[in-house]
């Protein structure tokens, strides 16, 4: 039988600006430090002791229930293929792209940001009929990602795929790979950061500003610049991305840590535009921003300690979700609207 944990403190109502009162930071009883969250099949797992457990909310409080599924089978750590690189992680598709993943570990750039300095000299796709094509490197650059994300950024139907691409002497880029007469490769690319170890992280992948168009938000250098930036691909014009938007003072990662998911994707505000929640570049900070009408936040929420872990969503089809994330305390936190 699983066993819970519930709520035990509600914070004040820490928040600035417009929709500040109806925010608050609940936190959530644990039976040994949080460690790391996850979001498997469209819910939060979060990780403390070395065990999981699930959170479910109820108008009156929150709760931690322990998963009787073991670890290993609950969250996606499935088998990597041969030649994978060794703390990467599938990516599976529900279009013609069935899993891609990061592969041919290399040690030619020695920056170290995710925990080690062996990154990817190539992601390898698999399509839905069981083909694999392979995106290669040259020697001056590396995948210095984790994980590909799959979209459909053209809306052609198929996936197309977005990925952290590395120069040795310019430092970061964003990169979209999309097949081009049958083959895969990379087909526009933003411009790099300039140097050596400047890296950027995804935020995530949307329409942000109502123009029916799929965006791409990333974080630029997000342990020492944070600036939240918003790219276009204009895939039926000059092929390029285009920066729209910028907005200053966030991050979504930790140095030396494989969390890349410090942010969440939701319609936060109700206007029936997609939102970023992710920390304030202190990280003392849950700021929950929208690019519609122009760049501004929607809440700017104080937290008891400074964010941890990846960001969650819970109950996602609620409105708004509410945020989850781990705090440097080793206690859970979830940001909720009244």
């Amino acid at each position: 039988m699983g066993h819970c944990l519930p709520a035990i403190l509600f914070c004040s109502l820490a928040a600035t600006g417009a929709h500040a009162a109806e925010w608050r930071v609940q936190r959530i009883a644990a039976p040994a430090r949080v460690t790391a969250i996850e979001t498997v099949n469209g819910q939060a797992r979060v990780n403390a002791g070395g065990l999981w457990y699930r959170i479910e909310t109820s108008k009156s409080g929150a709760a931690l229930h322990f998963v009787d599924a073991a670890p290993q089978a609950d969250l996606p750590k499935a088998d990597l293929p041969d030649g994978a690189l060794p703390d990467g992680r599938i990516a599976t598709g529900t279009r013609d792209i069935a899993r891609a993943w990061l592969a041919e570990p290399t040690g030619r750039y020695d920056h170290g940001i995710l925990g080690d300095k062996i990154e990817a000299g190539s992601l390898v796709i698999e399509t839905r009929d069981g083909k694999r094509h392979t995106v290669r490197l040259k020697d001056d650059a590396v995948f210095e990602d984790l994980q590909p994300r799959l979209a459909d950024l053209d809306g052609n139907g198929h996936d197309d795929i977005v990925v952290v691409k590395s120069y040795l002497k310019q430092g970061s880029a964003l990169a979209i790979v999309a097949l081009r007469q049958g083959i895969y490769e990379i087909v526009a690319e933003t411009p790099p950061l300039g140097g050596p170890h400047r890296w950027l992280n995804p935020a995530g992948i949307g329409d942000f500003n109502g123009d029916k168009k799929i965006d791409i938000a990333l974080v630029r250098q997000p342990h020492v610049i944070g600036e939240l930036e918003l790219w276009t691909w204009n895939h039926a014009g000059d092929g390029r991305l285009r920066k729209s938007a910028t907005l200053p003072g966030v991050s979504n990662h930790i140095a030396g840590t494989r969390a890349l998911d410090m942010s969440a994707v939701a319609d936060f505000d109700g206007d029936g535009i997609l939102d970023i929640a992710l920390p304030s570049l202190d990280r003392g900070r849950m700021r929950i921003v929208a690019f519609a009408p122009a760049a501004r936040d929607i809440a700017n929420v104080i937290l008891p300690a400074k964010a941890t872990t990846n960001v969650a969503l819970v109950a996602p089809k609620s409105a708004p979700p509410i945020i989850a994330v781990g705090l440097s305390d080793g206690t859970l936190a979830l940001i909720r609207r009244d």
